[in-house]
């Protein structure tokens, strides 16, 4: 078997259950990429900042020792502006990045590979970070999905994409605005929430939304853009509070404050009963690094780019559930994305842990661009080979 042979050889070659290589070393090449990109920024950045007096801002953390009593010690919040706005430490979010991923530990099932121990650096943009939560997120919404089938036979899936028109990169921080407020405004809508008999409709039982935002280099413009899963009854589409797309883009013009007609997208799953892995599909975008990191891109511009996402993505919630979706989401103990376990993310929990053989370890070889093999433990009667 391939991936046999390739472990013989100390490379690490991963497969999920279909036997689809996962892009490990892709990925952290396209960290270590965009590290790079974040170091210049960070040099850029220093007569800026110092002109908008950023510092560290440190809070006070009391603990209590059992042989020394109180201990109060000073704990770094992030880099603040003197008007006290949080700034994006650049050169904080490189060295982290770099070291993104570069030790994984593996449990071996018969040449399957569970990931069981990782170093993630969480950064907003990694490549690396941003490919586990996918699959994290994936997986969440077909668990999800999956409890709807067995508890609301009633309820089926629709896709809806609601976008705003292309914006400069200095505008995407505004575009983002309008889009998040619009959502909101949206959802509460009397037209998605009407007034029946002195009680409040919700014509939508549920919900999963997800930003998108892709990067046009023609243009050097960013599209945003929300995919959504909306749940509704069956009898949804031959009732009277049934909307053609004309009407959702009417609803969602009003909901942004729009001046104008926005693209929307309004479908049904493909298969009778909804696809799951289809519905799932919606939750695995975010943004594009082969887009930001092309080498058909100057270093400045990439600089550019990267900046003006990451200055506009700081602090938004770039994925959420509502309705019942949420409370599906509470009940299996689905955290927020930025808060989960990005160790455990994908099918790799299929693999049985019990009938495990052996434990391999492998590090990034900056020497080779790979991952090699740095530790394997016989798990029945082995020996460790470091």
């Amino acid at each position: 078997m391939e991936m046999k042979r390739s472990q013989e050889a100390n490379f690490l070659i991963d497969m999920d259950n279909k036997g689809k290589v996962r892009d490990w070393r892709g990925k952290k090449i396209s960290s270590l990429g965009l590290a790079k990109v974040y170091k210049r920024i960070s040099e850029k950045i220093k007569p800026e900042y110092a002109e908008r007096g950023v510092h560290i801002r440190y809070k006070q953390i009391t603990r209590h020792d059992s042989i020394i009593g109180e201990v109060v010690s000073s704990e770094p919040m992030g880099l603040y502006d003197k008007d006290g706005k949080r700034v994006v430490n650049y050169e904080k979010r490189a060295a982290n990045m770099e070291f993104c991923g570069t030790y994984l530990e593996f449990i071996n099932n018969r040449d399957a590979l569970k990931l069981i121990n990782a170093n993630f650096c969480r950064v907003p943009l990694c490549p690396m970070c941003q490919w586990r939560k996918s699959m994290r997120i994936f997986f969440g919404v077909s668990d999800i999905m999956r409890e709807i089938d067995k508890r609301h036979l009633n309820y089926i899936p629709v896709f809806l994409t609601l976008t705003v028109k292309n914006c400069s990169l200095e505008d995407l921080n505004k575009n983002l605005d309008i889009a998040f407020n619009g959502w909101n405004e949206f959802m509460r809508s009397k037209t998605l929430n009407p007034l029946v008999k002195g009680e409040r409709k919700h014509i939508v039982k549920g919900w999963f939304r997800a930003l998108e935002i892709t990067y046009n280099d023609k243009t050097n413009t960013f599209h945003p853009h929300f995919h959504a899963i909306m749940l509704v009854e069956k009898s949804y589409f031959k009732g009277k509070d049934y909307m053609k797309t004309e009407d959702w883009v009417k609803l969602w013009r009003k909901s942004a404050k729009l001046n104008y007609d926005p693209v929307c997208d309004i479908r049904r799953t493909r298969s009778p009963k909804g696809e799951r892995k289809e519905v799932a599909e919606v939750a695995k975008y975010t943004y594009k690094d082969a887009e930001i990191l092309s080498k058909k891109l100057s270093d400045d511009k990439k600089d550019d780019v990267v900046r003006c996402l990451s200055g506009a993505l700081h602090g938004r919630r770039l994925y959420a559930y509502g309705g019942i979706m949420k409370e599906i989401a509470a009940e299996l103990k689905i955290k927020d994305v930025d808060n989960a376990d990005l160790v455990k993310s994908d099918d790799e929990y299929e693999v049985d842990s019990s009938l495990a053989t052996m434990i391999l370890g492998y590090h990034w070889n900056i020497g080779v661009s790979n991952y090699t093999l740095a530790k394997r433990v016989e798990l029945k009667g082995g020996c460790e080979n470091a």
